[in-house]
Parts: structure tokens; C-alpha cells; sequence
């Protein structure tokens, strides 16, 4: 029980961690609406407050099936995954491509949500930017796997992090920095799937879940 409740409010911290900015940026700009009278000042202080909600309001859609239930309707597979993937990566350094995905019906429930996931682990992994290649395997068509493969300048990824993926973190080990790569590895042993990541060369990364 007690691995669960940190779990839950790690999860939470990060999600408000990543929320909070937006939301805050909503509020300056609406302050500067109604103490600024400069029409040029006004009108950017507007556009600040509409990009800051849009962010905001992308940030809860993707943490909402990243972490929430949403992520394990039928109707969300890696095709919907990749969409609510491609507007968190708006504005960033990391460019996400799939190659062709598997629509919802040829997957089972969970799939989008770990591909959600393992996407979002491979965007923080590229702290100066870079590429994300996407590869999606239906299990109908033999051995199911999710493969992210990741290039850039740096990557990012602490030890502690294969550690997660391999179920060996305990409770007090778990941050709100590596609580994604450890509950994308309980969602994906849910499926029946093991997590693995190697880097073949500098700037190189590739993370992978296999059906066992």
C-alpha cells in the first residue's frame, strides 16, 4: 500500500509541477490586461494569457490518459497517442515521426497509454533537442513492442531510470523525476510487457517494450 500512495502523489507533484508555469503565465498576462492601458502591451499580454491556457489545457490532456484512466479506454491506441504527443512537443526541441501505427481496435486497452508514456520519456531524454522515431507492433501480428528510438546532442538518461524500468527502485527511492519511467514499467508489466533502454552511441538512445 504504501509503494501505491507514493506512487499516486508523485504523479500528482509532477503533474502540477508541469502545470503550474502555464497557469501561472494565464494569470500574469490577465493582471497586465487590467492594469495596462497601452494597446500593444494589451494585445500581448492577450496572446501570452491565450498560448499560456493552450499549454495548460495540453499539459492535463496528456497527463490525463499519461497517468489517468483515460489513457486505458478501447477507443485510445498509439494513433491517439501520437496526436496528444505531437501537441506536448509543440514549441520543443524534440521532433516525434511514427512510422505506421496500429489503430485502437487492433490493440488492447493500455497500449496508447504506454506509448503515450515511453514517448514522453524519450522527449526528456533530449534536453538539448533532436529526433523521436517511433515504431508500433500490434500483438495480433505476433510479438507486441513499442519502439522509441531517440537522437540528438546529449541525452539524458540517469541510471536510476533502467533501475525503474526494471522494478528495482523501492519506495523511498522514487522522485517526481523518476516516477515516469517507473510507472510506465507497472503499466507496461500490466500488458504483459517488459522495458528495456540501451545507448549504442553518443547521443543515441533507444527505449523498448517487448511482450514477454
Amino acid at each position: 500500500m504504501d509503494i501505491h500512495l507514493r506512487v499516486l502523489e508523485l504523479a500528482c507533484s509532477k503533474l502540477c509541477h508541469d502545470v503550474i508555469s502555464p497557469i501561472g503565465a494565464v494569470n500574469n498576462g490577465l493582471e497586465l490586461l487590467e492594469e495596462e492601458q497601452d494597446a500593444t502591451l494589451r494585445e500581448e499580454a492577450a496572446g501570452l494569457a491565450q498560448r499560456s491556457a493552450k499549454r495548460a489545457s495540453v499539459l492535463l490532456q496528456v497527463y490525463r490518459s499519461a497517468f489517468g484512466n483515460a489513457g486505458n479506454q478501447p477507443s485510445f491506441g498509439p494513433r491517439e497517442a501520437v496526436a496528444l504527443a505531437q501537441d506536448f512537443l509543440q514549441g520543443a526541441k524534440a521532433q516525434l515521426n511514427a512510422g505506421n501505427l496500429p489503430d485502437a481496435s487492433s490493440v488492447p486497452p493500455g497500449y496508447g497509454k504506454l506509448t503515450l508514456n515511453l514517448v514522453i520519456l524519450g522527449a526528456d531524454a533530449l534536453p538539448r533537442g533532436g529526433t523521436i522515431n517511433l515504431q508500433v507492433r500490434s500483438p495480433q501480428l505476433g510479438t507486441g513492442a513499442i519502439e522509441v528510438d531517440c537522437a540528438g546532442q546529449q541525452i539524458a538518461w540517469p541510471e536510476e531510470f533502467g533501475r525503474a524500468f526494471a522494478g528495482k527502485l523501492q519506495p523511498d527511492d522514487l522522485t517526481a523525476h523518476n516516477i515516469l519511467p517507473f510507472v510506465s514499467a507497472a503499466f507496461a508489466q500490466r500488458l504483459g510487457m517488459t522495458l528495456s533502454a540501451s545507448q549504442s552511441g553518443p547521443g543515441i538512445l533507444g527505449i523498448l517494450a517487448t511482450s514477454r
